[in-house]
């Protein structure tokens, strides 16, 4: 995941283009392993809570109704191991806010559809050890 600071950010950035519905991915593969998950920023600590799961026998993926979310929620969506999407819930609509595709930099549209890349502080680093 990513530090507060940037947490922050993604709930404050511009972003580049609105959705009326969320660009979730509908199909499940093991391996590219879709997934929507909730990003909270919980004290101290930015958590993700997924809010999707393979449906067993098919290949298809069930997400929980994300429009039932609070404004300001902030979700990323996995399509592949390396294409990551956040959107943010404004009002009745999600924005895309940042894109990663690089395991160090998240992509936050901060001034409309011109990224600005921020370096991920990731608290896992202990695992490449």
């Amino acid at each position: 995941m990513f530090d507060t600071g940037t947490y922050n950010v993604l709930r404050s950035a511009v972003g580049a283009s609105s959705y009326r519905n969320l660009p979730a991915p509908k199909k499940w593969n093991s391996i590219d392993r879709p997934h929507v998950a909730l990003v909270e920023s919980i004290g101290n600590q930015v958590l993700s809570f997924l809010l999707s799961n393979p449906k067993k026998d098919t290949d298809d993926l069930w997400i929980k109704n994300p429009d039932v979310l609070q404004s300001d929620a902030v979700v990323e969506v996995r399509y592949s191991s390396t294409d990551y999407r956040y959107y943010r819930r404004d009002s009745t609509y999600w924005t895309k806010v940042a894109e990663k595709s690089d395991p160090f930099f998240i992509e936050v549209y901060q001034r409309g559809s011109n990224p600005i890349e921020v370096p991920v502080l990731d608290d896992n680093w202990s695992a490449l050890d």
